[in-house]
């Protein structure tokens, strides 16, 4: 498949890329910074682009099969609107060139309320004074995918690690699952292209974990 990835320089977008291409996947890398992007590949193709410029990403998703989203915002308490703006910019695009399908990387924060399956001190402390401007954002990015005429799947990772492969982990349509508190990135990018192999998670919103 030719892939348009979406946050590649990222921790988890340089997986997705790293994975796609070990897969035969072409991919298209898109990124504010190119020059950020270190791997070198046949099939990699590294392009400039700002997805809250609309203008800028056209050539990245023409032509291709699927668009993979690891958008991420710094963590703060400023304004966030990175993953509504951008997800909305992708979509119009997406429908322009007529690419139905997009895997979009959410979080199992976005819970409404509390959530049981959480800690405590996340859903208390972590959440509302680092992570809740993110979790509104991303809140907003899942309302607009589930709108829209796309083949979406949305991705709910708990806290994220820098861990190797593992192949074993748990998914379901949830936001969060009991005791699933982290996952490896590159268990994530796994499941992730996985999705595009017609293993029946289309339209859904998935919880995975350990």
């Amino acid at each position: 498949m030719r892939l348009s990835i979406f946050g590649a320089t990222g921790p988890t977008g340089r997986r997705l890329v790293e994975q796609a291409l070990a897969r035969g996947h072409s991919v298209t890398a898109v990124a504010r910074s190119p020059e950020r992007m270190s791997l070198s590949h046949p099939q990699l193709q590294v392009v400039r682009g700002d997805v809250t410029d609309p203008t800028t990403i056209a050539a990245a998703i023409a032509g291709h099969d699927a668009v993979l989203s690891a958008l991420g915002a710094p963590v703060g308490r400023a304004p966030v609107s990175l993953y509504s703006v951008g997800t909305a910019n992708i979509l119009a695009t997406m429908a322009q060139h007529n690419v139905r399908r997009i895997v979009c990387v959410s979080a199992g924060g976005t819970h409404p309320g509390k959530d049981p399956n959480n800690p405590v001190f996340f859903e208390y402390v972590v959440a509302p004074l680092l992570l809740g401007r993110i979790f509104d954002d991303m809140r907003r990015m899942e309302a607009l995918l589930m709108a829209s005429n796309t083949d979406w799947t949305i991705v709910r990772p708990p806290a994220l690690r820098d861990t190797p492969p593992t192949k074993i982990y748990r998914v379901a349509p949830a936001y969060s699952l009991p005791k699933g508190w982290q996952i490896g990135r590159a268990d994530l990018a796994d499941f992730i292209l996985d999705t595009l192999d017609g293993n029946g998670y289309h339209r859904q919103a998935l919880a995975i974990a350990y």
